[in-house]
């Protein structure tokens, strides 16, 4: 581990609260979700409280109903195995234009073969931000950082579709060995089934929503699903899983109102996810990626290596989810 790393992960220098700007956290309807931190706390687990437009931490503390610690699961619970490959993604950016930097907070997944999903706008690779560098925190589960491991990041993704806005990068170290991977299926059609997001809102501790999570019965575009899962800043590239315990849509932006009923939050469809990704398709039919990533960097909105017919009519999907099943799950 690098010695600026261990530094930061160390006796008293981790030390609790968080930072963000509530403007970021709480940004308006279809807003990218990530989470803003200054620069220089770049490393650590657990980020000192900075000044900032509002009190995210005061929002997430009235939110228990929706934001459920995973530290407070049985470890051998179902639930607590299924969020060991979600961590927190810290990303250093770099203004083209000035040359500042700044920090952002998003959620990746581990993938088979030491890989990373997670979204596009939280790795651009065009516009004027340039990822420097990027780590995923595993096993941040309370606030002084107690048990938590960093692992870099390849800030430059080995695939990726901006239209789509995901990301694949390469992690070091094999977080994989230790804390596993998600398990991918084609998002099914039908009504609105139950949902949970596992995710960082605002750069916090792992947390699970599953409170009135669900997609909306209203869909719009194949390529997304709209769900009412609550979400903040920093909960940019989690997953969206069902009943199987299995990622069925990647999720992106915020859009809910507390005084809108038919508002929603968006999230990509792993159809159409698989559909564009050669890397995904390998992983959700349970083959390990080839050592080279077996996948070329894909150009923004690029949709090179598409399935045959009778593969994506098999990546569809055309069973409703076991909304009961996902009941019984939470239950347990």
């Amino acid at each position: 581990m690098p010695a600026w790393l261990q530094t930061h992960l160390t006796g008293t220098n981790i030390r609790a609260a968080f930072i963000g700007a509530m403007s970021l956290a709480l940004a308006g309807p279809a807003a990218a979700q990530t989470m803003g931190f200054d620069p220089s706390d770049f490393g650590k687990v657990s980020m000192p409280r900075r000044q900032s437009t509002g009190d995210a931490a005061t929002h997430i503390e009235n939110n228990k109903g929706a934001f459920e610690p995973i530290a407070e699961l049985d470890q051998r619970d179902p639930l607590a195995k299924m969020a060991k490959p979600v961590g927190r993604i810290d990303i250093l950016l770099k203004d083209n234009k000035t040359g500042k930097q700044s920090g952002a907070h998003c959620t990746g997944e581990l993938l088979p073969g030491d890989y990373v999903l997670t979204n596009h706008h939280c790795l651009p690779q065009s516009g004027e931000m340039t990822p420097m560098r990027a780590i995923i925190v595993m096993d941040f589960l309370t606030q002084d950082g107690k048990g938590a491991k960093v692992f870099e990041l390849e800030p430059k993704p080995v695939e990726f579709n901006a239209n789509l806005d995901y990301a694949i990068v390469k992690a070091k170290g094999n977080p994989t060995a230790t804390y596993g991977s998600v398990k991918l299926a084609a998002t099914p059609t039908g009504s609105a089934p139950s949902l949970m997001v596992i995710h960082h809102p605002a750069g916090r501790p792992k947390v699970m929503s599953r409170f009135r999570c669900m997609a909306t019965r209203q869909q719009g575009d194949a390529a997304e699903l709209r769900h009412r899962c609550d979400t903040l800043g920093g909960s940019s590239g989690s997953l969206l899983y069902n009943a199987g315990n299995a990622g069925i849509a990647l999720h992106k932006q915020g859009g809910l109102a507390p005084n809108d009923p038919n508002s929603y939050n968006t999230a990509t469809s792993m159809t159409a996810l698989l559909q564009a990704s050669p890397l995904l398709r390998k992983m959700a039919g349970g083959q390990a990626p080839a050592a080279d990533g077996g996948g070329a960097v894909a150009s923004g909105g690029g949709q090179d290596d598409q399935p045959s017919s009778t593969e994506r009519s098999s990546l569809r999907g055309s069973d409703n989810l076991d909304t009961d099943g996902m009941n019984s799950l939470l239950k347990n």
